[in-house]
């Protein structure tokens, strides 16, 4: 995760000024309790020490806009009794009561017997992106044969590794990748919902 002043500096030197935040989040299916980062807790407004110790699905989507939130959830809930890739685009509500847009992109897995186990994300600002100036449907299918959501699947994996082996270094530097792999699945995701509608 990004601290503020890391965010900042690597911000105004390596990355684009529209969206700087990409938070990651997990879920432990079966027992209802979700964890996020700093980032993730502070883009959905809700409070990081509870989001550190785990809390139930309800707190984050309590978080998730009222228009947005029962295809998220549903979306969510089918995404962990399948197992597989889930991407969406919401909007959420910070902490200050701004409406942001929100790209997820998630792995779920299912235990040796089939049964829903848990999901891990990353959770990217597109605020003031050209991608969030149009609704377009909020939650969209995953292509998990396009090597771009092949190359966040593994860049998820190597930030929970990175994460386990405290290395904030190297953190920082997938975190940002992370962040441009969002930022181009959102786009691509764009475009083929312009297609679809011409």
């Amino acid at each position: 995760m990004i601290r503020d002043a890391e965010r900042t500096r690597i911000a105004g030197a390596a990355l684009p000024a529209m969206a700087d935040m990409v938070g990651t989040w997990s879920w432990d299916i079966a027992a209802d309790r979700m964890h996020a980062d700093d980032v993730a807790g502070s883009l959905f407004g809700a409070d990081l020490d509870r989001l550190a110790k785990g809390a139930p699905l309800r707190v984050f989507a309590a978080c998730i806009h009222p228009d947005d939130r029962d295809a998220v959830i549903a979306r969510m809930q089918q995404g962990a009794a399948q197992g597989g890739s889930f991407v969406a685009e919401f909007r959420v509500r910070d902490a200050d009561g701004r409406t942001l847009w929100v790209l997820s992109r998630a792995r779920y897995e299912r235990d040796r017997h089939g049964r829903p186990a848990r999901a891990h994300g990353i959770l990217v600002d597109m605020t003031g992106s050209a991608l969030s100036d149009t609704a377009y449907g909020h939650c969209v299918d995953a292509q998990p044969d396009c090597p771009l959501e092949q190359a966040a699947e593994a860049c998820i994996a190597a930030r929970e590794a990175l994460a386990a082996a405290d290395r904030p270094f190297l953190l920082r530097i997938v975190d940002m990748l992370l962040l441009e792999l969002g930022r181009e699945i959102g786009k691509g995701l764009r475009r083929a919902y312009l297609r679809r509608l011409s």
